[in-house]
């Protein structure tokens, strides 16, 4: 039993989405040029915007990214059944500490920009990751228990991650030099991921989902005759699935696990290299309870 606590940690691959995002509909000001429309048609307005001076990225990206993170989760509740009766809470006699989650992802992004300000996109992806934690047995001579306990808590997961998102994206210059131009990208997205456990005795019955929201603020420019690049700063907030079920395999007993991460937001630094129009590389880390990092590429067409 000791590895049913570790569904949590499968939802938090969403936090890797965004930044994949976050200049393939971004808007920035430029020298007026005269617009040559793509031939989709896409984005809609997109050589309105163009025309007032806005450069406009191609409709159409692809994205890679490889995504490492780790975070605390609390466990809140972890309730016990067996034969399909209602489940019990065993938390007055097991003391579950703070469970400590990292997982790796690599995942594909498809992204449409809609309009100069909106992109939608699909992703697909796949997880694996630990979680490590402490389990403490208290003394009971009832149960037969004479000295308290400690129980390492070790469990290995993986499966496919898919899901979509949305973003919003705009931009204003601020300085001739080098073009320099504010931006800001608010993103939402939604996943699921079909979780499996190593331990084969071990079976999930609940997807995990996640929603993330992130926000981004900072300064874009060029750094030669076609390439761009920038910076920002932003914030994230991770909601997970609270409630998990399982089983295990060959028995009567069926668990629920409730939980919650110990800190929902935390704190994002940024840079990007743009190779023109065609596309960008980025690197992005996160800082506070959850730390993470992430590297992509993305080309455009």
């Amino acid at each position: 039993m000791r590895a049913t606590w570790s569904l949590p940690p499968a939802a938090l691959i969403a936090s890797s989405l965004f930044v994949l995002s976050i200049f393939s509909g971004g808007v920035r000001a430029g020298d007026a040029t005269t617009p040559e429309p793509h031939w989709s048609g896409l984005p809609i307005w997109g050589a309105e915007a163009e025309a007032r001076g806005y450069q406009i990225p191609r409709p159409f990206g692809i994205g890679v990214t490889a995504y490492s993170a780790r975070q605390p989760v609390n466990i809140q509740d972890l309730q016990l059944a067996r034969n399909g009766k209602d489940p019990v809470s065993v938390t007055n006699f097991l003391q579950i500490d703070q469970v400590d989650t990292s997982q790796q992802n690599i995942s594909a992004k498809f992204d449409v920009l809609v309009f100069p300000f909106l992109s939608v996109y699909a992703v697909l992806g796949y997880t694996q990751g630990t979680t490590a934690g402490l389990i403490q047995i208290p003394e009971d001579p009832i149960l037969g228990i004479i000295e308290p306990r400690v129980l390492q808590l070790n469990a290995s997961f993986y499966g496919p991650t898919y899901g979509a998102g949305v973003t919003l994206q705009g931009g204003t210059k601020v300085s001739e030099w080098r073009d320099l131009t504010a931006i800001a990208v608010a993103d939402w997205n939604r996943t699921q991921t079909d979780l499996s456990f190593k331990n084969e005795t071990l079976i999930a019955n609940t997807k995990p989902i996640a929603t993330v929201f992130s926000a981004r603020v900072g300064l874009h420019g060029t750094v030669g005759p076609s390439n761009g690049a920038a910076i920002w700063i932003g914030a994230m907030h991770q909601k997970i699935q609270q409630t998990v079920a399982g089983s295990v395999a060959n028995t009567d007993l069926q668990f629920i696990v409730v939980q919650t991460p110990t800190k929902p937001w935390n704190t994002l630094i940024g840079g990007l290299f743009e190779f023109g129009k065609d596309g960008y590389v980025l690197l992005e880390g996160g800082l506070g309870a959850r730390m993470s990092i992430l590297a992509a590429a993305v080309y455009r067409f």
